[in-house]
């Protein structure tokens, strides 16, 4: 059984070698010919005529933009045999790009630059790996391409609505990380991101002459004091050990320097990594502009969106990846990512429901300057491609193996 196991290991790492060349010219392709989110409709044909060509039974959403693709193995009896997903993210930026490289962003205004192309290029390389051993697969094999991941409300939920963990054992994903350099991979189990809740408020009193505040309800004041109230919250009303970050982005109010207005608007996002302190923040959000504005006479509107939640990488899954990186790459491959990201990433939607994670994948050339991600600069070095794609497919194939012998493998 050993020698059968490693059989298909090593027919999964050569498929990815012998196609290294055309999984470059599909990331370049996919980088020179971005979409915008809910826009990716030329993005999925493409994909689905790729998948289709591998002989994958592929379903996309109406809107036309999404799909979820099955390698279904002979003898599959979804009962007994377990399924595994990969997920990647397909939607680009609204960014110029600034790269000056012969697949620069032909779309003005619109660039892959957090490395979505680069998400595709793995998971379809990864899929044309465990083709080559489809009636050997212990179980179902699923390619989750998701649309929309750059945008709230994002499209996660729509692919769960549409059904892209029916019957899903396990669920896996990577994400490009130039702060790490090529030949390594971030490993985090537990909390990687953080929540992501928008809050838009209208503070609204009673405008009128600047030289007679005395008659006014000045909503400007009002929200001064709100901002500051809010900036206060993380540091004095959460526990310390726990991140928490609340950003004002947006400031509006009035619209001549002699006139006290009638509204002001403040707007911004708070992040978290615990579910209690999320719901807390999101109550005190409320109670404080309630409080305030009444304070000093001015009413409030709040419009809290709840974006993704935290991703929580669950431990075995966690370490299958780290086994498989190891094995990849070697002894050095291994980044242990000390702190979770405050940013957010909507891949947490689907471990909601099944257990799964994602890792980091180091991107950064050696001889080219680093440039972060949702940069108009941001490049990766493509043999990032080949150490992304042999994970996905190893972890996939590791986890149908285990999962196979026993379905509770991850309770």
């Amino acid at each position: 059984m050993k020698d059968i196991f490693s059989e298909q290991v090593r027919r999964i790492d050569l498929m990815v070698q012998d196609r290294m060349a055309e999984l470059v010219e599909l990331r370049r392709y996919l980088h020179a010919h971005p979409e915008l989110s809910r826009h990716e409709f030329e993005t999925s044909a493409l994909l689905k005529g790729r998948l289709e060509d591998l002989g994958f039974s592929v379903r996309v959403r109406d809107e036309g933009t999404g799909l979820v693709a099955d390698l279904t193995p002979a003898g599959f009896d979804p009962e007994r045999h377990p399924t595994v997903a990969i997920r990647a993210d397909i939607d680009a930026l609204p960014i110029e790009e600034l790269n000056e490289i012969a697949y620069c962003s032909q779309r003005d205004g619109v660039m892959h630059a957090c490395g979505h192309d680069v998400h595709m290029a793995c998971a379809m390389g990864a899929s044309q790996a465990l083709r080559t051993i489809r009636d050997r697969l212990p179980g179902r094999l699923r390619i989750v391409y998701q649309h929309a991941e750059e945008v709230a409300p994002s499209g996660a939920s729509e692919m769960i609505a549409f059904g892209a963990i029916d019957q899903v054992d396990a669920i896996i994903a990577l994400h490009c990380e130039p702060e790490l350099p090529i030949g390594q991979v971030g490993i985090k189990q537990g909390p990687l991101t953080a929540s992501f809740d928008r809050f838009d408020y209208t503070i609204t009193g009673t405008g009128g002459h600047g030289a007679r505040p005395h008659h006014c309800v000045d909503p400007v004041f009002v929200a001064t004091q709100l901002a500051n109230a809010l900036y206060q919250l993380p540091g004095r009303r959460m526990d310390a050990r726990s991140p928490v970050v609340l950003s004002i982005g947006e400031f509006h109010a009035g619209y001549a320097p002699n006139v006290i207005p009638d509204s002001a608007r403040i707007t911004g996002t708070v992040r978290t990594v615990d579910d209690a302190q999320r719901a807390e923040m999101q109550g005190l959000l409320h109670t404080v502009a309630d409080q305030i504005c009444a304070l000093h006479g001015a009413s409030v509107d709040l419009d809290l969106y709840e974006g993704a939640p935290a991703i929580n990488n669950h431990a075995r899954v966690t370490d299958i990846f780290e086994a498989m990186a190891l094995e990849v790459i070697g002894e050095d491959a291994i980044y242990r990512i000390p702190k979770p990201s405050m940013g957010s990433e909507d891949f947490s939607h689907y471990l909601q429901h099944v257990p799964g994670a994602m890792f980091r994948l180091g991107t950064a050339a050696p001889d080219r300057d680093v440039h972060l991600l949702h940069s108009a600069r941001f490049d990766i070095d493509e043999r990032a491609i080949g150490h992304g794609a042999r994970i996905l497919a190893r972890t996939a194939f590791e986890l149908l193996r285990r999962l196979a012998e026993d379905r509770d493998a991850l309770a």
